[in-house]
């Protein structure tokens, strides 16, 4: 299927964004004292970042396509800034297991293992909310649902499938709205419910615009993509809050792919 011009465009638009949001940063840190420790700390974020891009490009590479995908640029951009953010909010880790890995604890592989099980166990409640927001806003506005139509897009291989969400609902829309959007309404108002929702709320009017390649299909039943995604994205912050990103990627990974699995495949 071929991909529609004003979906290329709005990701052009997205990754000149973050590309120059970045080189805004270092320009002004040279005159600005806190903005230049902002940039020491989003810099010292660069490792975690390329492994996040990195893992996106390996997502597409296993969904079969390319691995020379321009959005990983913007998703390395995102994760500096949100990293630096999320470690600026007191009493939280962002990356609990990967941190964990690295200073070799002992039981960094049983934190692992509970990671994939709370991931696991959130697909449930995830599912739940969302269809009750569907079928809510479909009654009350009569409008159809056309989300089996939006999925029908994604290959027949389940491994292809599980790396294209991983890549995208996993990794590229939980970089942006949970990563940055809640870590910085957090972080500026020091409640960590504000972000929640704030990541929420874009994330549901995000499945009505450009940036997701299924925007055209979801304009069908507007009403209720929007309050559907809007009530998904508050599990989704709230995993984020109490697990971190690691466990928020892999939850929404499997929440798409799961049913794609039982009802689509």
């Amino acid at each position: 299927m071929q991909t529609p011009s004003t979906v290329i465009a709005a990701n052009i638009g997205f990754i000149l964004f973050w590309l120059a949001a970045v080189l805004i940063v270092f320009v002004v840190a040279r005159r600005s004292a806190r903005v230049h420790t902002f940039r020491e700390e989003m810099v010292a974020q660069w490792k975690p970042a390329l492994a996040i891009a990195l893992l996106f490009l390996f997502g597409m590479a296993l969904g079969g396509r390319s691995i020379l995908n321009p959005y990983a640029l913007a998703i390395f951009c995102q994760a500096m800034f949100g990293f630096a953010l999320a470690r600026r909010i007191a009493n939280f880790e962002p990356l609990p297991v990967t941190r964990a890995a690295m200073e070799r604890k002992s039981r960094w592989g049983l934190q692992f293992v509970w990671m994939t099980a709370i991931a696991l166990a959130a697909v449930l409640p995830a599912l739940l909310v969302g269809s009750i927001g569907m079928s809510v806003a479909q009654q009350i506005f009569h409008e159809t649902n056309f989300t089996r139509e939006a999925a029908s897009s994604f290959p027949g291989n389940a491994l292809a499938a599980f790396g294209l969400l991983l890549a995208g609902a996993g990794i590229a829309e939980e970089t942006t709205y949970r990563l940055v959007i809640v870590s910085f309404v957090w972080y500026i108002t020091r409640h960590s419910w504000f972000g929640i929702f704030a990541g929420a709320l874009l994330f549901g009017a995000y499945h009505l615009s450009p940036l997701d390649g299924m925007y055209q299909i979801f304009w069908q039943f507007p009403i209720s993509q929007f309050l559907a995604s809007t009530l998904i994205g508050i599990v989704w912050g709230y995993i984020y809050v109490k697990r971190g990103f690691e466990t928020v990627v892999l939850a929404h990974t499997f929440s798409d792919w799961i049913p794609y699995l039982i009802f689509v495949r």
